[in-house]
């Protein structure tokens, strides 16, 4: 996906329709898709038909192009989305943050996840696992990079993303009173007691609002949240040191996702 202004350009047909079946399920008639670009003499795709006003057909050198893609013959089709008012940056002076999830039980934090395969697949699973949103500190990539969108299937559509600093993840915990967790391997050296996820761990902290802090691939998490943060780690056979952070981060959302809510 590439940025025209506030239009992004989605490649993928699939990730079009799960983010067009999506804002219909809101009801709140607000457009997202400004066009549909669609190769010569191909048929509009089931679920695409009434979700823009704006159809164009290109040959297959445009479609390339735009797409960026070496070959187009599994292409159908290229959406151009605005991006949703649920992603946004804030700043140091930006402290009302009561304004930035609808809801505030479970929200997951990713610190500098640079591999957009692994930020969108984190995003796919937030959504699945029903958290309330993404908050993304510095050093993550774009969720709206192509390669990130393709991997959560529409899910930089589907949940409110902010972008900030520490000094912001504070502010949550402070005014909504929010436990910090933080996903982190046990191993030698580590001044800090690290908590085994368990399902009495989880069970305890089921009624909690919380925020989940994932660390980037390779130096892990960065030095506010592993102070502030009660470490968790996930137990493992043999003698593996970690796993990709998007395998654990999803095994942490499923076993900390809030229950019947």
């Amino acid at each position: 996906m590439k940025f025209i202004g506030k239009v992004a350009i989605v490649v993928e047909l699939k990730s079009s329709k799960e983010i067009c079946r999506f804002r219909e399920s809101l009801q709140d008639g607000s457009v997202l898709m400004d066009c549909l670009i669609l190769p010569d003499k191909a048929e509009i795709p089931d679920g695409l038909d009434k979700s823009t006003a704006s159809i164009v057909r290109v040959n297959f050198v445009v479609m390339r192009k735009l797409s960026g893609l070496q070959t187009t013959d599994s292409l159908d089709a290229i959406a151009l989305m605005k991006i949703p008012p649920s992603f946004f940056n804030v700043d140091d002076e930006q402290k009302n943050c009561q304004k930035w999830f609808p809801s505030i039980h479970r929200i997951l934090v990713l610190d500098g996840i640079q591999d957009p395969g692994n930020l969108g697949t984190l995003l796919r699973s937030a959504v699945a696992f029903r958290w309330d949103g993404v908050f993304l500190l510095p050093g993550c990539c774009d969720p709206f990079n192509e390669k990130a969108l393709r991997a959560s299937r529409g899910a930089s559509f589907q949940l409110p993303i902010v972008s900030g600093s520490w000094n912001h993840v504070e502010s949550l915990k402070e005014e909504f009173q929010m436990k910090l967790l933080a996903g982190h391997q046990e191993h030698e050296g580590l001044v800090k007691p690290v908590c085994l996820l368990s399902p009495s761990f989880c069970d305890s902290l089921s009624d909690i609002p919380l925020c989940l802090v994932l660390g980037s691939e390779g130096s892990g998490l960065s030095e506010k949240p592993l102070q502030e943060c009660e470490l968790v780690s996930i137990a493992m056979a043999g003698e593996y040191e970690s796993l990709n952070v998007s395998v654990a981060g999803g095994i942490f959302l499923y076993t900390l996702q809030a229950k019947n809510r």
